[in-house]
């Protein structure tokens, strides 16, 4: 086994313990490594231990990132229980259901989209406690990294690697909320003398915070199975991830509705049998998600000075996405004939006669609702005989996707050179299809016929994507330089599932993409850095789905960063500053077709149509500090100030008006005390205006014990407890994209963890 990949695993083993193996039997101290950022010629940095433990085992990874600078993570709950109300933004750029702007990679292998309808961001590959660490490169990608959406910066998870010794973890968190949280993980350590693995299982479920009873929550299953294997100068590791997620939906508000009702989001939790009010019925919004992804990593040790790694992988994602619309519809062909595929709506009726025919408002009716939106007397059962039924729809939305790709990486090492090379490519088929199913019973329940009367569409897409990359540093002792280029060649076709028919095809190949940077040591703490990068996002398949999307004229979106920054580093101090700006061109908007509803369109298909809206410039500054007082305290602070405005007028939105949700200012201070097998932390954020969502302050607070046993039986025991929004803070987190509305900050929230080693 190679001296490198031994070191690595006596690390991870180490990690791996309890918090109380740290400590130094002769003066009782723990001692804590911090790194703040790698040494790059760009902005980035990688979580810190404390960050980890300021995190509930049940709350979703994502959170862990949420104090580095330039960066605001939301999701509808601590426990980041829902995929349709997460969002995160850094510099202006944004994932949200609109949105996919930022990269991210799961031990380096692309997870396949962020966005709602088919992508899966890192919670759906990863448990905390099966994380090593979170490297997050803000504004510029590394040139290797395998991504197209890697427009400003991105976020690559790392998986833990097996511990050296066989172990057992068992931990089970209980918490607000109904939350309950089953881990269990084995490591082998040595087997078959060169390989080490471990296995993990966790059972997840929470209720969501809003309201009471049938108010819907989440339940996750996840499985993970990693192992390395040393065979001479050939290192082979190999993971599998799965996860089962079934998520009821937060909804957002509007500004007006938080100031009367801050702990509401408008979703109800009682079935009253009047379908206009039971669409809000908060169990009929749901996600659900089943991802696996596995990969084999092949890393070759050619010489002392070149290596590389050959990593093919798969990814399978399959899901569904789930409303209530108050009515049922009658779908057409051209001609008008009814049809139960494709077509068009004709007609939708909220009420039939006992036989299921359907009924017309009686004339003169005037009666219509007001709540949850404006209504005409269609819905309302005034206008309607007392032996009508009311009905309803259950819209199903389904997506599947399978990945298939290889990434190949080199390094060379030759004189004063440092060479990387390497291509990506994949080729991935999505599917995606809506049916509308009958509610079986609108007046009971939502229960629905599971053949569905009408499926609106059914598509598929298929996307090849190959990116080709090269970079080469070269030292001069002091002064390093770096230039490098890639390009990527990026195919994307859609077939009518109906008719066989290949309905659209778009070329979204990259120009030459050029980046350069440079770092000068200044001396023995100090360190200037500066990066030009040109980063590139390609035109995404659901630009496909509608049809009124002129292809031809749409470009893929691309953005010029530049960093300028400088780094510090001593015995007790880790400090980084970085200025940026960035011009990000070609910005890819949905314009939505005219609707005469007032709420949700949930008939509107593949209407509407995607363009290039001009584009957005950002600027700002990021600062961060890491401060060890002593052995046992420790301070972490950052401030963010970024100012992003568009470039060119668009529906909703004028030249020079800043980019709705971004965040202009963010403030972290976090302390950790440590002493013997005690350990306390409390953590503070504050997050400025976006738009016309007030600012708001979080505090959190964690504390943990642990002890350790000399016994054959036991190793340790670890009781952690953290709680969330301690003061109970009523804010608006995100928005959703349109300026006008914004999901609902989760409560003060807490949760204890128990954890035995073995």
């Amino acid at each position: 086994m190679s001296t490198k990949t031994l070191i690595a695993l006596a690390i991870s083993s180490a990690l791996s313990l309890p918090v109380s193996a740290f400590a130094d039997d002769s003066e009782n101290v723990i001692e804590e490594v911090t790194v703040v950022a790698k040494k790059l010629s760009h902005a980035n940095h990688v979580i810190a231990p404390s960050m980890v433990k300021q995190q509930s085992s049940v709350s979703s990874v994502l959170a862990i990132m949420d104090n580095l600078p330039g960066i605001s993570i939301n999701e509808g709950d601590a426990f980041g229980g829902d995929d349709w109300s997460t969002s995160i933004t850094m510099r202006g750029f944004t994932i949200d259901g609109n949105q996919q702007q930022l990269g991210m990679t799961i031990d380096g292998i692309p997870n396949g989209g962020s966005n709602y309808g088919g992508g899966a961001k890192a919670n759906r590959y990863l448990d905390s406690e099966n994380m090593g660490t979170i490297e997050v490169s803000q504004g510029t990608s590394d040139i290797s990294s395998a991504s197209l959406e890697a427009l400003g910066g991105t976020f690559n998870f790392v998986s833990a690697d097996p511990a050296f010794e066989e172990t057992t973890k068992i931990a089970y968190t209980n918490g607000d909320h109904d939350a309950s949280r089953y881990f269990i993980r084995h490591d082998t350590g040595r087997i078959f003398e060169n390989t080490y693995a471990y296995m993990s299982y966790s059972s997840t479920s929470t209720s969501r915070w809003v309201g009471k009873g049938s108010n819907g929550g989440m339940q996750r299953e996840h499985a993970e199975l990693k192992f390395i294997s040393e065979l001479g100068n050939l290192s082979i590791t190999g993971r599998l991830s799965y996860d089962d997620a079934d998520e009821d939906n937060y909804n957002s508000v509007s500004i007006e509705q938080f100031n009367q009702t801050p702990d509401w989001d408008q979703l109800t939790w009682n079935w009253t049998g009047t379908p206009h009010f039971d669409q809000m019925f908060a169990e009929g919004w749901s996600t659900l998600r089943e991802n696996t992804l596995g990969y084999l990593k092949f890393d070759y040790q050619l010489s002392s000075n070149s290596s590389f790694q050959v990593t093919p992988y798969y990814h399978k994602n399959k899901g569904r996405g789930d409303w209530i619309p108050p009515y049922l519809v009658a779908a057409v062909d051209a001609e008008g004939n009814p049809v139960n595929e494709g077509g068009s709506i004709d007609s939708k009726y909220g009420f039939t006669d006992q036989n299921g025919t359907p009924l017309a408002p009686q004339e003169n009716c005037n009666q219509s609702f007001t709540w949850p939106w404006n209504s005409g007397p269609g819905l309302h059962p005034a206008c309607y005989s007392d032996s009508a039924v009311p009905v309803m729809s259950y819209r199903h939305t389904h997506y599947e996707k399978n990945r298939l790709g290889l990434t190949v990486d080199a390094q060379w090492t030759i004189a004063m050179n440092d060479i990387q090379f390497g291509l990506w490519a994949e080729s991935n088929e999505r599917k995606e299809s809506r049916d509308w199913h009958k509610v079986v019973d609108a007046r009971v329940y939502h229960h629905f016929d599971s053949t569905p009367y009408w499926t609106q569409y059914s598509n598929e897409f298929q996307t090849d994507t190959l990116k080709l990359y090269v970079q080469d540093t070269v030292d001069f002792g002091d002064l390093s330089i770096n230039a490098g280029a890639q390009k990527y060649l990026v195919d994307i076709e859609k077939t009518d599932v109906f008719s066989g028919q290949k309905m659209g095809k778009v070329n979204s190949d990259s120009d030459l993409l050029f980046s350069i940077g440079g770092i000068y040591q200044l001396n023995a703490n100090i360190e200037l850095f500066a990066g030009y990068s040109e980063n590139f996002a390609a035109i995404k398949d659901g630009v496909l789905e509608r049809d009124a999307s002129a292809l031809e004229q749409i470009e893929p979106e691309t953005a010029e960063n530049i960093d300028l920054g400088l780094r510090y580093s001593n015995s007790n101090i880790d400090f980084s500053a970085t200025y940026y700006t960035i011009d990000f061109e070609n910005r890819i908007t949905f314009i939505a077709p005219g609707s005469e509803a007032d709420g949700i369109d949930y008939s509107i298909g593949t209407n509407g149509s995607y363009l290039n809206v001009g584009g957005i410039e950002s600027d700002g500054f990021e600062l961060s500090l890491n401060y060890r007082l002593n052995e046992q305290w420790n301070i972490y602070s950052s401030y963010t100030n970024n100012d992003s405005r568009y470039v060119g007028d668009a529906p909703g939105f004028a030249a020079g008006d800043k980019v709705t949700d971004s965040v202009d200012d963010m403030f972290v201070l976090s302390t950790d005390y440590s002493k013997g097998d005690f350990r306390v932390g409390a953590s503070g954020k504050y997050t400025g205006e976006r738009g016309d969502a007030p600012s708001y302050t979080v505090f959190d607070i964690n504390a943990g014990y642990s002890v350790a046993f000399d016994s054959a039986a036991i190793n340790s025991i670890d009781i952690a407890f953290v709680i969330t929004n301690i003061t109970d803070e009523k804010y608006l987190s995100t928005g959703t994209g349109n300026g006008t509305s914004f999901f609902i900050g989760s409560p003060r929230t807490a949760s204890m963890t128990f954890t035995a080693n073995f």
